[in-house]
């Protein structure tokens, strides 16, 4: 009788590991299916149905189903809509706290792959992606942009796709946002967008799609918008993950 190979007792270890240590599904510790790298067959299921039966504002994307949204009467913001895939609830919250705090740069394609899946995604042919960006200490400490990531597996496959990350510069370190009100968060972002040098000839007369992770006031959004627009941009859009 032949003497296995490593190979064999390498495939035979890893199947005992996982038949005794099941790989783990990341919001609710459920053991999850070998083909899925992050989330359990229930919560995979409750993230697509959040993001397939989501009635969004098409301008605000406030969830009609939750909030009468005052878009029409009281738009203030400089972009011209906002899209998100989901609401910001205990599933999505554990998901972004996971992708932000916990390494998991892989989990942001994942959803982004996810939310396009689902979602007509060709009138974004042949625009340019802007991920908000980090600052450079941020960046350093995470080790990579969330919302880049996100942006990657959001717009896989959509045709004529510029995703870039050097147009925009974020030149000032604001303090987290969370507890901040309105008025707070406008003047915690003052002056901390700007646009790279050759940013300007890049975005001239067109449409850019503004990418971040959650969006709750619009504050972060706005301030780099204003800085598009004043570089020649024809129209900015923003998309993201989650609304809060």
């Amino acid at each position: 009788m032949p003497r296995p190979t490593r190979k064999t007792l390498r495939r035979l270890l890893r199947r005992i590991d996982g038949f005794i240590f099941p790989p783990l599904c990341i919001v609710c510790d459920t053991p999850r299916p070998d083909n899925d790298r992050w989330l359990c067959t229930s919560c995979n299921s409750t993230l697509c149905a959040l993001v397939i039966n989501r009635d969004g504002c098409p301008r605000c994307s406030q969830n009609r189903a939750f909030r009468t949204c005052a878009c029409d009467v009281a738009w203030d913001h400089p972009f011209s809509r906002i899209r998100s895939f989901v609401d910001y609830n205990d599933t999505t919250r554990s998901i972004m706290h996971q992708i932000k705090y916990q390494g998991k740069r892989g989990l942001a394609e994942y959803v982004g792959r996810l939310c396009g899946s689902h979602a007509d995604m060709a009138e974004y042919a042949n625009s340019i992606v802007v991920p908000i960006p980090l600052h450079w200490q941020r960046l350093w400490k995470r080790g990579y942009n969330q919302a880049e990531w996100f942006a990657r597996g959001l717009f896989a496959g959509v045709p004529g796709i510029t995703l870039t990350t050097g147009i925009l510069k974020r030149v000032k370190s604001t303090r987290t946002q969370t507890k901040l009100d309105r008025s707070e968060r406008r003047s915690n972002l003052s002056g901390a967008f700007r646009i790279a040098a050759t940013g300007a000839a890049t975005i001239n007369g067109k449409r850019v799609i503004l990418v971040d992770d959650v969006i709750t006031t619009g504050a972060t959004t706005a301030a780099a918008t204003a800085v598009l627009l004043e570089n020649g941009c024809r129209d900015v859009q923003v998309m993201s993950f989650a609304r809060d």
